[in-house]
């Protein structure tokens, strides 16, 4: 079987760093997302540290894209070993003013995509030969809070699907782990993109853990309240939130979030 991971959500943060820390294993890997100049700078950067890298567009939210991307994928290197959903509508909002239309886009990206793909994944071969399905999961589902309100109910929908598949796909050669991140990239060292990418190595090596978090234990805060640490440091603030604009533009919108 090729060597092959595919990380459909291959953004700059966390799925690049997830595609280098298997590329540095000697994987090759697969960068899928919707945008096709920055899938072509990653590739190339990825290359250019001399990782086997290939990239392909593909839209989570839509099941003949995805079906395309797993078609092509096997059609040029085999069946892929590992599948990796880290796809997410992560934007804060609240409980009582967030359209029910972005709710259900949201779960429509954050869960159902990731049943689609992981049955598209699935399909490729049978069970009885050893493969990874990894998805991301957060801590918001964990400690949901008001600002988090669409990303907690989405990733507790997704944490229940995880291992609803994990329990069913438990006597299989087929390994399902929940990487569950209980942070925000770049508010501290350990939410740092490639140390995160280390937890996604121990699971396809150790397979044994339906839910790894990251970083381990259980964490008794929302995963937001490091965000509000990161606003007493002006010049960490300004590249965070240049990195995150999702939540710069609703932290305008509700700049009381930082003090309630």
């Amino acid at each position: 079987m090729t060597k092959t991971v595919v990380i459909l959500g291959a953004g700059s943060g966390f799925g690049f760093a997830i595609a280098q820390a298997f590329g540095q294993q000697g994987k090759h890997v697969v960068l899928a997302a919707r945008h096709e100049e920055a899938l072509q700078h990653m590739t190339a950067q990825l290359r250019a540290a001399d990782i086997s890298a290939d990239w392909l567009v593909a839209d989570a939210a839509n099941s003949q894209s995805t079906a395309d991307l797993f078609r092509q994928v096997v059609q040029h290197f085999g069946i892929p070993e590992t599948f990796v959903y880290n796809v997410a509508d992560t934007q804060l909002d609240r409980p009582r003013d967030t359209p029910a239309t972005h709710i259900a886009q949201a779960f429509d990206v954050n869960v159902l995509g990731a049943i689609r793909t992981t049955r598209q994944f699935l399909d490729l071969a049978d069970t009885d030969i050893p493969r990874n399905i990894l998805i991301t999961g957060g801590g918001a589902a964990l400690n949901p809070v008001k600002a988090t309100t669409t990303l907690s109910l989405t990733k507790a929908a997704l944490r229940s699907y995880a291992y609803s598949l994990a329990d069913e796909l438990a006597d299989t050669a087929v390994y399902v782990g929940l990487i569950t991140i209980q942070g925000i990239s770049g508010t501290s060292d350990a939410m740092q993109p490639a140390n995160v990418a280390t937890a996604y190595l121990q699971a396809a090596a150790d397979r044994n853990q339906t839910e790894l978090r990251y970083p381990a234990g259980e964490q008794s805060e929302s995963e937001f309240s490091a965000l509000k640490a990161v606003m007493n440091d002006p010049d960490r603030l300004q590249t965070f939130l240049q990195e995150h604009p999702g939540v710069n533009a609703f932290l305008q919108q509700h700049s009381e979030f930082l003090t309630d």
